[in-house]
């Protein structure tokens, strides 16, 4: 009707006549029929406009055309900015980090203990582990036998205070945790402890007097010149053999099953999340206990075929693999003979 309409009017409008209503706008009924028509149209229009942008969000970025994202980036990021209030920038969330250095002093010294956390959460904390029996903390909180909790704020300053007349060394554990008890992030420190010096200066000053009262030394005429005897011809002997190094001693540590499921489990988180080397440092101290998982865990920290698919090759070892994939085996680890058998087809 509205375009018989328009056609009517056209018409006349070329006939130079007066231009009349027509009748389908005159009659009441006709002039409601257009206003529904009108009205359907706008929201049929108002439903593909809203299609349309539900569609525009929902496409990702990478099957539309390059020329497509750009216009329609532009068009949305234009509306975004008109509609919704700027939003302030958000500042880039600092990531905790735990940094330990190695230290050494003589027998009976407190050496510090060389950890360092930067940017911690609030509430945060450093778990020591590994310290031996008798040793303590200058601060810090001992939780059990061989675990103390140190503030992060305050571990810079810490020292380790040694056992009266220990010599040797400490592989120190340190592990950060949020205030609720979480694990970031985890490392280990070694702490060396040698004789003092001072210990040989009384064996000096008791050889002194005696130096000092020895006699003057007397003089004594040179021998007569004597001719030389013949030379006599001797073969030579065949050189000595060279003694072979004597194996190193297997370090043992003793362990409680609950501080060796606690490295176990550390060890397997880090080597999850690709830190091969702090893993390695945990899973080493379980295997110092000789339990035959951690055994069979530190093999895979140099069996190339895991390794590779974490994209670590380059810390592949595979005769440092064997060994210890050989004495996890021996521990009783039943996995272990099948990680020897896939060593062959490594390369």
């Amino acid at each position: 009707m509205f375009t018989k309409a328009v056609a009517q009017a056209m018409q006349e409008a070329r006939d130079n006549v007066p231009v009349e209503v027509p009748s389908v706008l005159r009659d009441l009924s006709g002039r409601r029929a257009l206003m529904q028509q009108v009205i359907r149209f706008s929201i049929a229009v108002a439903i593909a406009a809203s299609i349309a942008m539900l569609l525009v969000m929902a496409i990702p970025s990478s099957q539309r055309p390059a020329n497509q994202d750009a216009s329609l980036s532009a068009a949305w990021q234009s509306v975004k900015s008109s509609v919704l209030p700027a939003q302030p920038a958000t500042p880039p969330k600092r990531t905790a980090t735990l940094a330990v250095q190695d230290g050494s002093g003589f027998v009976n010294d407190p050496v510090p203990l060389g950890i360092h956390v930067g940017a911690p959460p609030p509430g945060a904390f450093v778990s020591i582990n590994g310290l031996v029996g008798g040793a303590r903390l200058t601060s810090g909180k001992r939780i059990g036998a061989n675990e103390w909790r140190v503030p992060a704020t305050e571990i810079s300053g810490v020292s380790v205070i040694p056992p009266d007349g220990f010599t040797g060394q400490m592989l120190v554990t340190a592990e950060l945790r949020d205030g609720g008890g979480v694990a970031l992030t985890g490392t280990s420190t070694r702490l060396t402890w040698v004789a003092s010096p001072s210990a040989a200066a009384p064996v000096v000053a008791a050889a002194s007097p005696v130096l000092a009262a020895a006699p003057p030394p007397v003089a004594v005429a040179p021998p007569p010149v004597v001719a030389p005897p013949p030379v006599a011809v001797v073969a030579a002997a065949p050189p000595a053999l060279p003694v072979p190094a004597q194996p190193q001693a297997e370090v043992v540590r003793s362990l409680d099953s609950r501080e060796i499921a606690a490295l176990i489990r550390r060890g397997q988180d880090l080597l999850a999340s690709g830190d091969v080397q702090s893993a390695r440092l945990f899973l080493m101290r379980g295997a110092e206990a000789q339990n035959a998982r951690a055994a069979l865990l530190v093999g895979n920290t140099y069996d190339p075929a895991p390794l590779r698919q974490l994209g670590a090759s380059g810390l592949a070892d595979v005769a440092q693999a064997r060994m210890w994939y050989q004495r996890a085996k021996e521990w009783g680890e039943p996995d272990a003979q099948r990680q020897l058998d896939g060593l062959a087809f490594a390369r």
